[in-house]
């Protein structure tokens, strides 16, 4: 079969819906949600990170109003007091993170050293105001797949208020119709 897209494919079939994943979407969804705090917010991100991604490095940056400078927040499993964030991911992927996407990084991923990163924007009103770093897989997970970057998805979209709050960035941010402080 060429994919090259000189040839005309099958129809394409609706996706099968993976109820599993499902489950797991709802559990990170309602885990965050049901934060009471900062601190409560920042475990149940631990926990989604740990055992729905299968992650034993994490890092939670914090973006600042200018899109130029990067704090620590919290890290499990590295010191990242030091951390490089920009070196990291490099200049266009630090911006591509900043614009919105997820950035991943397999060249380093191999079954041994489980080196694979994920940069993945924490976004609120289209800004960046967080980045969460996920440095090192679980020596039983290889890569990052399609569910994982639903969860991606979801955390990007999802942990800004529990985790910063709306009004950390409201000075500097107009607010969405619909939201409130």
């Amino acid at each position: 079969m060429n994919f090259n897209g000189n040839h005309a494919s099958a129809p394409k079939r609706a996706p099968m819906a993976d109820p599993m994943n499902d489950l797991r979407l709802s559990a990170a969804r309602k885990r965050l949600a049901e934060s009471k705090d900062k601190e409560d917010a920042i475990e149940g991100l631990r926990e989604i990170v740990a055992n729905l991604l299968g992650c034993e490095e994490i890092g939670l940056f914090e973006v600042d109003a200018g899109g130029d400078a990067f704090t620590v927040c919290w890290s499990f499993g590295a010191d990242l007091d030091h951390y490089d964030l920009s070196h990291a991911i490099g200049a266009a992927g630090l911006e591509r993170v900043l614009q919105g996407d997820c950035h991943i990084d397999v060249t380093d991923c191999d079954r041994s050293s489980g080196m694979a990163k994920a940069f993945v924007p924490i976004r609120v009103a289209n800004q960046t105001i967080g980045i969460l770093a996920i440095l090192r897989l679980l020596p039983q997970k290889i890569a990052f797949d399609t569910h994982d970057m639903e969860l991606f998805k979801l955390l990007s979209e999802e942990a800004a208020n529990p985790l910063f709050g709306l009004n950390a960035h409201q000075a500097s941010t107009p607010a969405r119709p619909g939201m409130k402080p």
